[in-house]
């Protein structure tokens, strides 16, 4: 069978790698293998097949090799002792029970810290962007475990390097210079500091709290103000997703963006202002690593509208993760990375094939139809690839997670349609303060009808226990299914 994705291979020869680099003692000690792998290439190119085998094997000792050092920066030894550090808060401190936890990077940006304060009215003034000079000790990020999914590698994931718990004696806010930070840091900081003041002016609109959060989460990706019982709501009727910023909040901003300076005459620059505002939108909720796939994907999907038809395909996405995989290895450990590749995935491979199933003549001639089997379509192509992963790390099945995309993925739209114009008349008070109020409406309304779902009977199946192995044969049976179908179907509808 011929490979239509190219990149796809290499990008699964990446991976492995990855996996495998905990094989080498350092990383250094790749680069004999990988160099007499690259002879051997050479070698062989007379012989197409072995000379195949022999890429793979060269990619793979990459991501060994890039696995390995990424580990090595990350796995330090801290000492053992009460040091002095200096950092700046760059996270929206959490308000817990009897600490404050925020994200906080060394003034010399080396290291990424997860920090806890002892809570008291001196600590809960700690804002995003505020220098501390602290005493304490650094350690290694501690391990917690639900399911499948571990606390520590989630952290090593985003970057972090340790951890510290500070009391109220032994820290002091300061100013510290920035010129040691790189001029990357400084620029997301710039941006942290403009979400921090969007999401000031967020929870000053006179609306309902909860209301309030959701909006937070669903355009800043700030979840702080979300309580514990929405985010379970949430992910019971399999709407977890609208509370984490992904492909679908940036493929609505595109939209909107598209529809505001779409000129037809000059569809380059459209493209390229497009997509420097995905990419600021990207920085401004903090470049989580859902954002930057989707970001990522998004730009090449502007960039191809230009000129080529196939804007999105399997190669797009084979791309967009050795992209990713090489400036940060660890992401292929990262929940929100694999749920978001395979639900990209599901939709590319199996949204064609569900979508044909009613023929696209009809489906132009009922416009109401069209956009309930659109949205059915990639509901489901999107729950079959990620139901493995969810069931695997989270341990339950939402049944009812196409009602709730009904509900949520229209009123999403509107929420930020909304959202977009309150930021764009802010000056207009009394404007703002009625669209508020119908956004406040809007999502308490949301909140309700989920709210409802979720107390329906079998609304999520719980305590689903598969294995690392039951996974792989989970995702066999699908790409199986998709072979299948992908033969058989077309057979159907000629016989048809």
């Amino acid at each position: 069978m011929k490979i239509h994705a190219p990149l796809l291979p290499l990008a699964a020869c990446i991976m492995i790698g990855i996996a495998l680099s905990g094989w080498l003692d350092t990383w250094s000690t790749g680069l004999i293998p990988l160099a007499l792998a690259i002879v051997t290439t050479l070698i062989v190119k007379r012989y197409p097949r072995i000379q195949t085998i022999s890429i793979g094997c060269c990619v793979i000792l990459i991501g060994m090799i890039l696995g390995r050092r990424h580990q090595q920066q990350l796995d330090i030894e801290w000492p053992t002792d009460n040091r002095e550090w200096k950092a700046v808060v760059i996270s929206e401190p959490k308000i817990k029970e009897k600490v404050i936890v925020f994200d906080a990077l060394s003034i010399t940006g080396r290291y990424k810290w997860r920090c806890s304060v002892l809570r008291d009215k001196k600590s809960e003034q700690i804002q995003l962007g505020n220098g501390l000079v602290f005493c304490s000790q650094i350690k290694k990020i501690h391990e917690w475990q639900r399911g499948h999914f571990s606390y520590r590698r989630y952290l090593l994931c985003l970057g972090y390097t340790g951890e510290a718990f500070i009391r109220p004696h032994e820290w002091q806010s300061q100013v510290l210079p920035l010129s040691s930070l790189s001029k990357i840091q400084r620029i997301r900081l710039r941006f942290l500091h403009w979400r921090h003041q969007l999401l000031e002016s967020f929870h000053q609109w006179d609306i309902d709290h909860e209301a309030s959060g959701v909006i937070a989460a669903m355009t800043l990706g700030d979840k702080n103000s979300v309580s514990t019982s929405i985010k379970d709501t949430y992910s019971r009727v399999g709407a977890a997703h609208i509370l984490a910023l992904s492909g679908l909040h940036l493929m609505i901003i595109y939209s909107i963006i598209n529809m505001l300076i779409g000129w037809h005459r000059w569809r380059i620059t459209t493209q390229v202002i497009t997509v420097i505002a995905i990419w600021g939108f990207a920085l401004l909720t903090g470049l989580s690593t859902s954002v930057t796939r989707a970001a990522f994907i998004i730009s090449i999907y502007a960039l191809l509208s230009l000129g080529y038809r196939d804007k999105m395909s399997i190669n797009t996405l084979a791309f967009t993760a050795i992209v990713m995989l090489i400036i940060n290895p660890y992401a292929m450990y990262d929940v929100s990375f694999q749920l978001s590749f395979m639900a990209v995935l599901g939709i590319t491979l199996f949204h064609p094939l569900i979508n044909s199933m009613i023929p696209l003549h009809i489906q132009q001639r009922h416009r109401l139809l069209h956009l309930v089997w659109g949205t059915t379509t990639i509901s489901v192509a999107a729950q079959i690839g990620t139901a493995p992963l969810i069931i695997y790390y989270f341990e339950r099945f939402s049944t009812w997670f196409l009602l709730s995309n009904y509900i949520v993925v229209p009123m999403a739209s509107i929420i930020l349609y909304l959202v977009l114009l309150c930021v764009s008349i802010y000056w207009w008070s009394g404007a703002v303060g009625y669209i508020a109020m119908i956004l406040s409406w809007i999502v308490v309304t949301m909140n309700k009808l989920l709210s409802f779902i979720s107390q329906l009977p079998l609304s999520s199946i719980e305590g689903i226990h598969i294995n690392t192995l039951q996974l792989f044969l989970l995702y066999v049976i699908i790409g199986s299914s998709y072979v299948a179908l992908s033969i058989i179907y077309p057979r159907a509808q000629r016989s048809g």
